[in-house]
């Protein structure tokens, strides 16, 4: 039998790329979803879970946890409610996934995460990434991307005009600064599905490194 995969964020611009790819992949029999309300995706292997409430009672053994959740406090309204969709879902969803059997958990963070940083959503990302750590999966992954490319179906004005000065430097960042460039969403995606095949620990994936892998 193959394994199960459950996404978190999969309706966000890395987790839908983490879906398409995901049903893709022969080694995944199910791909489980949990998303905020009902969506029209359909595939055999597809699963969906609306509300997070449901998903201790509906998710059956599960492998691998692919999570993108992310916002920014401007969407979410307050540092508050920033914490509770970028902190405490991702640690909820591990929690409830491990008592499900999952041993692998490959999580999307930011570059320069880290609790001793001045950015309040760096701090944040830092305090996820230790917080994942205390569950002790065989196998954590941690994506550190720089600038997301990809089609979202939110406007942020911010990243928008991050990535409209951004996209003529790429060649060059690529070449000199790999970890400053922007990626694609779907390179993201690859990077960490190609990363959940096998290892051991916490496996930290740079910008530059899944930029790499994607060639």
């Amino acid at each position: 039998m193959g394994k199960t995969a459950l996404v978190v964020g999969a309706t966000g611009l890395i987790g839908r790329e983490l879906v398409e790819q995901l049903l893709e992949e022969e080694r995944y029999d199910a791909v489980w979803m949990v998303v905020r309300r009902s969506t029209r995706w359909q595939h055999p292997k597809l699963h969906e879970v609306v509300g997070f409430e449901g998903m201790d009672e509906a998710l059956p053994h599960v492998d691998d946890v692919y999570c993108a959740l992310g916002t920014t406090i401007a969407v979410a309204g307050s540092q508050d409610a920033f914490k509770h969709v970028d902190l405490d879902l991702p640690l909820e969803t591990a929690r409830i996934a491990k008592q499900h059997g999952a041993t692998r958990y490959a999580v999307v963070s930011a570059q320069g995460a880290s609790l001793r940083s001045p950015f309040f959503y760096n701090r944040v990302k830092g305090e996820l990434e230790n917080g994942l750590k205390v569950f002790g999966f065989d196998h954590l992954i941690i994506a550190r991307p720089s600038l997301l490319l990809g089609d979202r179906k939110e406007f942020r004005l911010g990243e928008k005009a991050a990535e409209i000065v951004s996209r003529p430097l790429q060649p060059l960042l690529l070449d000199k600064l790999p970890d400053a460039a922007p990626i694609q969403a779907l390179h993201v995606a690859r990077a960490l599905i190609m990363a959940a095949e096998e290892g051991q620990g916490t496996e930290v994936l740079t910008s530059g490194m899944m930029q790499r892998m994607s060639r």
